[in-house]
Parts: structure tokens; C-alpha cells; sequence
């Protein structure tokens, strides 16, 4: 960044922002600098008013809301996933909008993971999120594999970051038959080189999916281009479609069968061919394309927030998006390294742009009562063990001044030691 990140500067930068006009299409909480959209998105007026728009119908139609008007819930799935698939660089019917994202990963994992001869073992980073472990433990362990045996994690080392390098190595162990990594980590904030991840798993017959719970909806992503096998994420961050919103995984062509059917590892009503749905057959007919891993039956209250909140995302455009959310995470490290960095912090997000997911986290030794100082003062971050605050500015919602404002804060606080009043709750809370 060229210039000190002053408020004065934040201002120019406001000045200039093209998409500053977006703000007013969310509900931003009064007296509030919200920097948590990586953990939960603002909800928009229009998330709102596509909610609203399901619950009259359902109110109006009851059961015949399921085929009547426009945006029947039918298929609404589908629809979603069409629009969708844009933003990941998907073709629609490699895109499914079902469950949750461990629900997903199970399922993907039940359709992908064929253990076979001696490939048997799955790959995956030392910094992996945790519900992603969960789920692959448990599931080698329904297989009655030993996860300890079968999973294999590339050491971080003494670093924070993960090394691609490393990684492409791990990648050409003969054992394995399959990978999973992130795309952003969750506590670093560093985007792994995808791409070079995917064509290193093809060249080494090993199946990758890529977790992209914190990245879609904040950057363009181009999984057909990469070669990646599966992935899936949640729409409840970056992308504000609510709590517990119905969550998107990602099917690559070359795992359809040739009539374009994929046979799902956990099948359910909703896997079955849309066209023999309610023949109520005993004779299971795959659907197809990936919306065949739905399972159940769409949770239809669930989605229709995704249908609003995609709209700011749309006209916006990922490519503006990632510029703005580039400059805001710029802004805040160099805050940082010109304010912050004599009273103990240090910067844990890797500094050049093209290895930066849309958060930054700031490591201090006292980073949860700080945290809890911050949330008390207006400024909403998020804190992870043991030392870390993420901020994570939302270029549709965020201004650079707000930027500036809890920077100053948090600044303050760290000099008058006035989180020390928080500590006794921070360890209550540990």
C-alpha cells in the first residue's frame, strides 16, 4: 500500500469505491463495524425478500407451492445451482445445492473414496478445519479403516503457511487414493495454489476435492479448469445467505457415468432420476449430473435466502469484489505493520495479494480478551486459539473508514491494556 492507511486515506478510498453503493442493500447492525463475514454474512435486503417471497406462497399455496409459478421448490435447487456454478467456475450440472457441508463431504466422500490394491490413504494439511477431520475419521472408520493408518497429513513444520511444495511431493505417494485441502485456511487466510494442486493430484491418479467454505463468494474460482475432482462449501460466510443455509458441493464431469447419471455412495428420494421420482418404484434410477447426491428433500426455507443474497454478488461481478476485498486486507496489514507491530502483534496472513484468501489474522498473546474488548466497544472480529484475531471486511458491505476506525480502536485498547478487564471471561470462555 502506497499510502499509510490514515482515516484520511480511508476516506479517498472510500471516495473511489465502485461498489460502495451495495451497502445499502444490507442490513448493517447499528453501532457496529462488522468484520466477521467469514463466519457469518449480513443478511440483504433481497436474501430477506426472496425468504419472504417462499414463506407467502407457502402461506398462499401450501403443498402447490412445490410446482406453482415461477421459481417452483421443485427445482429450485437446480436453478440455484446453475447461477451458482458461475461463481465456481462450474457447468450447472456439475453443481449441487443440498445439505450441509460435512453432510456433503460425507456423501462425496461415500461416492469418490474406492480404496483400492494399495491406494488406500487420503492426504490432507495440518491445518485442515476440524469438522473436515471429523468427517473423514469417521468415515474411514465406518469402511473399518484405521484413520490413524489411512489418513496422511503434510507437516507444517515451524511455519504457519502451508508449502505447496510439500504438498505436491506428499501428492506422489503411491498409497494414495485421494486428497482434500482448502482453499482459504481458515486460520492464516492463505490461499493455496490450486491449480497446481489439482494438475499434481491428476499426474498422480489421486481424486482431489478442495473445501471452499472460505473463499466462494469473495473471488472467482475455475474448478473445471483446474481439474478438481469435488469440493464444496458453505453459502452462510462470504456469500450471506444466512444461518445454517443449505450449503453447494461440486461434481466434475469425468465422475458421470456415461448417460450422465452418478451413482450416489448415500442415496436417498432426492438422488433419484427427477423424471421416475414419483413412479415410487422399488427399481433405484440415479439422477443425474450431481444434483443425484441431494439425498432428502430440499430444505426449501433454507435455500430461498441463497436466491436473494446471490443478487449483490451478481451485479457486482467476483472481479471487482476480489479487488476491493485485496485492497481492504492490504489496508489492514499495513495498519498493522505501521501501528500494531510495536505493541505485539504480528501479522499471520501471508502478505503477497495472490496467496490471500479475504481475511487477516493478527496474532497477539492476548488475542481473546482483546477480542472480547473490541465486540464490547462496537467492533465485531473473531478470535481463534491461541492467539489469533481475524478480520474478515466484506467488500459489499464494508467501508475502508470502518476499517480505519477499528484498527484505531484495537490500537487503543492494546496501548491503555484496556482488554485486561476481559481476561477473567476470556478464561472462562477457554
Amino acid at each position: 500500500m502506497d499510502q499509510h492507511p490514515s482515516r484520511e486515506f480511508a476516506h479517498q478510498l472510500d471516495a473511489a469505491d465502485e461498489l460502495s453503493h451495495f451497502r445499502d442493500r444490507f442490513f448493517v447492525p447499528p453501532g457496529q463495524i462488522y468484520l466477521d463475514g467469514n463466519s457469518l454474512g449480513l443478511m440483504s435486503r433481497d436474501a430477506e425478500r426472496t425468504l419472504l417471497d417462499v414463506v407467502e406462497k407457502w402461506r398462499t399455496t401450501g403443498i402447490g407451492g412445490w410446482l406453482a409459478g415461477d421459481s417452483p421448490w421443485f427445482t429450485m435447487a437446480e436453478t440455484l445451482a446453475a447461477r451458482v456454478a458461475k461463481l465456481v467456475g462450474a457447468q450447472p450440472d456439475e453443481v449441487a445445492i443440498a445439505n450441509s457441508m460435512t453432510i456433503n463431504l460425507h456423501q462425496l466422500l461415500a461416492t469418490l473414496y474406492q480404496p483400492h490394491d494399495q491406494r488406500t490413504k487420503v492426504l490432507i494439511d495440518a491445518h485442515s478445519f476440524p469438522t473436515d477431520r471429523y468427517a473423514l475419521r469417521s468415515h474411514l472408520q465406518l469402511r473399518g479403516l484405521d484413520p490413524d493408518e489411512h489418513i496422511v497429513i503434510v507437516p507444517a513444520g515451524n511455519s504457519r503457511f502451508l508449502d505447496e511444495d510439500k504438498i505436491v511431493e506428499a501428492l506422489a505417494n503411491p498409497e494414495l487414493q485421494m486428497a482434500l485441502f482448502p482453499s482459504v485456511v481458515y486460520t492464516t487466510g492463505q490461499l493455496l495454489d490450486l491449480e497446481r494442486l489439482c494438475r499434481a493430484a491428476r499426474e498422480n491418479g489421486v481424486i482431489i476435492g478442495l473445501d471452499m467454505s472460505h473463499s466462494v463468494g469473495v473471488m472467482p474460482h475455475a474448478l473445471d479448469d483446474w481439474g478438481a475432482d469435488f469440493a464444496g462449501w458453505g453459502h452462510y460466510k462470504w456469500l450471506n445467505s444466512g444461518p445454517g443455509s443449505v450449503a453447494g458441493l461440486y461434481l466434475n464431469r469425468r465422475h458421470f457415468d456415461a448417460e450422465g447419471m452418478v451413482h450416489a455412495g448415500l442415496a436417498g428420494w432426492w438422488s433419484v432420476h427427477k423424471e421416475s421420482m414419483f413412479e415410487m418404484s422399488d427399481e433405484f434410477f440415479p439422477g443425474l449430473g450431481a444434483s443425484a447426491l441431494q439425498i432428502g428433500t430440499p430444505a426449501v426455507l433454507s435455500m430461498a435466502p441463497i436466491d436473494g443474497a446471490l443478487r449483490p454478488i451478481e451485479e457486482a461481478g467476483l472481479k471487482a469484489i476480489r479487488a476491493k476485498s485485496v485492497e481492504m486486507t492490504e489496508f489492514i496489514i499495513a495498519f498493522a505493520d505501521d501501528e500494531l507491530q510495536e505493541l505485539g502483534f504480528s501479522v499471520g496472513t501471508p502478505r503477497e495479494a495472490q496467496r490471500r484468501g479475504g481475511h487477516v489474522s493478527l496474532q497477539h498473546e492476548r488475542a481473546q480478551p482483546m477480542s472480547l474488548a473490541l465486540r464490547a466497544r462496537g467492533v465485531i472480529p473473531d478470535f481463534r486459539k491461541p492467539d489469533v484475531l481475524r478480520f474478515a471486511p466484506s467488500p459489499l458491505y464494508n467501508t475502508f473508514a470502518e476499517l480505519g476506525d477499528a484498527m484505531e480502536l484495537l490500537k487503543e485498547i492494546a496501548a491503555n491494556r484496556s482488554y485486561e478487564e476481559f481476561s477473567t471471561t476470556a478464561a472462562l470462555v477457554t
